[in-house]
């Protein structure tokens, strides 16, 4: 069943929150849009990029100098601290438990990412990229990023060490990263012209290649934007919603969707710390 919601500006990404609503961070206002499973729209002052993690009562998020811990959905601060030399995200990822978080400056002319310890103290690492990153994906567990840094390349990173592990050119664009559910296995959302493909990584920062393709799964446009789930796999094309199997080797059904820019999977199984009769409101 497809539906659909009117927004009062084009989003610039969408995240799935752990109560089954979409947050929309809005690009022509200063503010972020919160859809619910009937389509209802919801405004919150501000424009807020989450990272949600295990913890469903609350996010991370990246501001101007800081990596801040909020209560989800009220949005009250809960832990703030200090980035030095981090002006803002323009890429962020976290892992399931919250613990690290990933994050590409939005500073011009830095090729680097920072992985934080957002639960245990704020230590910060920082990592000296060979390519300005595009995409970024963090292991569920934390043990490892992915970045793509122009056209076909794809890095991978660790905490504590200032260079890549090791790097792998998929060919044509790598425009989307994500990890497997399970952490086995990453996947690149690739275009190459006109055409695309979901690629299957294997990755094991100890080998002496630490990256490895695994599989190629063709697709006739090329991948805006991918996302995982336990059960499947979803990649958007700028006409399509391709659904894949939980591996992303085998294509299971095509959605026709014009013009989409991200893509979510929202939880099978809603959490909220909300009570039912609750409005939701916040600040």
């Amino acid at each position: 069943m497809a539906r659909s919601a009117r927004l009062p500006a084009d989003g610039l990404a969408v995240f799935a929150a752990p109560d089954g609503r979409a947050v929309v961070p809005l690009s022509a206002e200063d503010a972020t849009a919160v859809v619910d499973t009937s389509g209802k729209v919801e405004s919150w002052p501000g424009r807020l990029f989450p990272l949600f993690f295990a913890d469903f009562d609350r996010m991370h998020a990246v501001l101007p100098g800081a990596l801040v811990t909020l209560s989800y959905p009220e949005r009250v601060q809960i832990a703030r601290l200090p980035l030095a030399g981090v002006p803002g995200a323009r890429r962020a990822a976290c892992s399931a438990d919250g613990r690290l978080v990933a994050i590409v400056p939005a500073a011009p002319g830095v090729n680097a990412l920072v992985l934080v310890a957002a639960l245990e103290g704020g230590d910060t690492s920082r990592v000296e990229l060979d390519g300005d990153a595009t995409a970024v994906a963090l292991h569920p567990e934390g043990a490892f990023a992915l970045t793509a840094t122009g056209g076909g390349v794809v890095e991978v990173a660790g905490e504590g060490r200032s260079r890549p592990l090791g790097m792998i050119d998929l060919g044509g664009e790598v425009r989307a990263l994500a990890f497997t559910a399970d952490g086995r296995g990453a996947l690149a959302g690739c275009a190459n012209g006109s055409a695309g493909a979901i690629v299957g990584i294997r990755v094991d920062p100890a080998a002496k290649s630490p990256l490895k393709e695994r599989f190629r799964t063709p697709l006739p446009r090329g991948v805006v934007a991918v996302a995982a789930g336990e059960d499947e796999v979803v990649a958007l094309t700028d006409d399509t919603l391709v659904v894949l199997s939980a591996d992303g080797k085998r294509v299971r059904r095509r959605i026709a969707v014009a013009g989409g820019t991200d893509v979510a999977l929202l939880p099978t199984r809603p959490r909220s710390a909300v009570p039912a009769w609750s409005d939701r409101k916040g600040p």
